[in-house]
């Protein structure tokens, strides 16, 4: 018997010797023919870049109009910080105000179902952008969205922007308008800065917003859900940090208890609170547990602070003298 395994052994190695090699053969020949074709490439001419289809943050063209963020319209990665978006001086005849920006009017609403299908994002619309003083066409109004750490620095770069847009008086939409919209995931809060510039000066506009599409009706925080005689969670307001809790009166005279507390995006389940549990088993050598209250509290991790609502659950399992007794608390609250 352990010749036969010996032998197979044998066998099995030079199979994979024999595979090995051929392997090898083969990407070698692929290797070659990528270096003779890559050298061919490269020994073409190419052709000029186009200029007009470079566009430059200190010195826009007339008329050009800057849209940066992820390709599908939909909030992706944070960019770099942007420095300020100047364009160029006024023409002859044109006014020579700073920008100073009236208050623009903003809605939110759900997205469009041609660009939102799963329906999980909201859009904002800001609009009616105006100023107080005439500005001269290239004058431009960058509108820039991110979480709520977007920030305008004194230098004017904007730090942790997700996406921005760019438009002049001399460029506005095409319906003739300045206005901006963005796709943003719905119960999640952003920022939104607008910020006018030209070479007399600058002035900005900050909007923070969400868009409530799963936490309609539901309470904001600090607040309480469920029957606090019974089993409830809450949320209360720990010097500046936001701390949730769950509470179960029990019979007393119990073996064991188990309650515990989590928190989750409402749409798509992901955790945004740490769970945390509570547990007690008898003790023989200790007096009984007498009826009573127990208690759990957790806080949110970091991510979950960009969330504006969350879906809380809290699970109790206790046994004593009547067998075992189990229930499962969900509701949801508002963070904004």
């Amino acid at each position: 018997m352990s010749q036969s395994k010996f032998t197979l052994y044998r066998v099995f190695k030079f199979q994979i010797k024999e595979t090995i090699g051929q392997t090898f053969s083969n990407s070698l020949c692929y290797l070659i023919l990528f270096i003779f074709l890559f050298s061919l490439n490269c020994s073409e001419k190419k052709p000029d870049s186009d200029p007009s289809a470079t566009i430059g943050l200190l010195g826009i063209n007339a008329g050009t109009q800057t849209d940066q963020g992820s390709n599908d319209g939909k909030p992706g990665e944070v960019l770099p910080p942007i420095p300020p978006v100047v364009g160029p001086p006024a023409a002859p005849g044109q006014p020579l105000n700073a920008p100073v920006l009236n208050n623009p009017q903003n809605q939110v609403t759900e997205a469009p179902l041609a660009q939102d299908q799963y329906k999980i994002y909201g859009k904002i619309l800001v609009n009616n952008i105006s100023f107080q003083q005439p500005v001269h066409n290239q004058t431009t109004i960058t509108a820039y969205m991110g979480r709520r750490n977007l920030k305008l620095e004194p230098d004017g770069t904007v730090v942790n922007a997700l996406e921005f847009r760019t438009l002049t008086p001399g460029n506005p939409n095409p319906d003739g308008n300045l206005w901006f919209s963005f796709l943003h995931r719905s119960n999640e809060k952003y920022r939104l800065l607008l910020v006018a510039r030209n070479e007399f000066g600058s002035s900005s506009k900050e909007i923070n917003f969400f868009h409530n599409r799963d936490c309609i009706g539901a309470p904001l925080a600090p607040a309480t859900v469920g029957d606090c005689n019974d089993h409830c969670m809450g949320a209360s307001l720990v010097g500046a940090q936001m701390e949730f809790h769950a509470k179960y009166r029990h019979p007393g005279d119990i073996g064991h208890l188990w309650l515990d507390i989590s928190g989750y995006s409402p749409r798509g389940g992901a955790p945004i609170l740490e769970s945390n549990v509570t547990t007690y088993d008898f003790d023989p050598a200790q007096p009984p547990l007498p009826p009573g209250f127990q208690s759990v509290t957790t806080t949110m991790f970091e991510h979950g602070k960009h969330h504006m609502c969350v879906e809380l659950q809290s699970f109790i399992f206790f046994e004593d003298g009547n067998g075992f007794h189990q229930n499962l608390l969900v509701d949801k609250m508002r963070l904004e």
